[in-house]
Formats: structure tokens, sequence, C-alpha cells
């Protein structure tokens, strides 16, 4: 659920409540413009404790759900590093190579594109995919660690 959406479950709690924006706006501290802005899926951010407190006031809170469903991110990741050369990942291979750290170097380019260029979503659900009791997904964290600062990626989340 993204903050537009939420906008529009509050606008329509507000006005089931029979609230004025301004009247949200008082109780939660923010402005009217604020509320409108939310509402009408304006507004392009809104922090956490702000957004808490419209969500308290009208009695509705954000619940978790899972964005999309990719099925297997493992084969997707593998996919999409696979593309622009001419030896291939399988999507067992890259979770091999995850879990272990080690990398043949012929795989080096795609394991640089999986760091810097695959979707960050996508790279989360690999990990989680790809990793087992004995190799979680915070060994293989340190394995894409380790692998960006020798290749010296430009993604400077590692």
């Amino acid at each position: 659920m993204n903050l537009a959406q939420i906008g529009s479950e509050i606008k329509s709690k507000r006005v089931q409540a029979g609230l004025l924006q301004e009247h949200v706006a008082n109780f939660a501290g923010l402005s009217r413009v604020t509320i409108n802005q939310l509402e009408n899926g304006t507004l392009k951010d809104l922090g956490y404790a702000k957004l808490k407190a419209v969500l308290d006031i009208l009695g509705l809170d954000i619940e978790t759900v899972q964005a999309s469903e990719l099925k297997n991110a493992l084969a997707a990741a593998a996919r999409s590093v696979s593309t622009s050369y001419r030896d291939v990942i399988t999507p067992d291979m890259l979770s091999a190579m995850l879990r272990s750290g080690a990398a043949p170097e012929q795989f080096h380019p795609h394991l640089m594109a999986l760091l810097d260029e695959t979707p960050l979503p996508v790279v989360v659900k690999a990990i989680a995919e790809a990793a087992t009791p004995e190799v979680p997904a915070k060994k293989i964290m340190k394995n894409l660690n380790l692998w960006a600062k020798q290749w010296k990626v430009c993604r400077t989340v590692w």
C-alpha cells in the first residue's frame, strides 16, 4: 500500500466520521493542506509519526502486506544478470555462489550486475531464497558486501 492509497482510506474514514480536514489536521497537529494533499495523493512524503497520528485519530492502522508476488527471485535475478553475457548463470548456480561467497572469474561481471543493477527487492528476495539454516541470509549479505568492496561497485548500499 502506498501513501496515495493510504490517503484515500483516510479520506473515506474521515468523511464517514463526519470530520472536516481541518478537524483531523488540528487533532494530529498538522496543517489542513497536509491532510488535503495526503487525501488527494499529491503528498510526496509524510513521516511515520505524523501518519500514525492521523491513522490513530481515525481508528485506522497499517497492515504490512507483500507488495508483489515474485515467485522465484533467484530465477529472476539469474535471468537478469545473464542477459548481456554469453555465459549464463542458472538459479542454482547463483544460489550456490551467494551462499559460498565464491564466484568463478567468468561470472564476476554477472555478479557485479546483481550488485549494481538488479532491483533491490529482487536481490533481497533472492537472498532469502538462497539462505539455509547452515548459511543464513546474514552470511550471504556479508558475501555480497565483500564482493562489492572487492569489485568497487557503484551502488553504495553494500
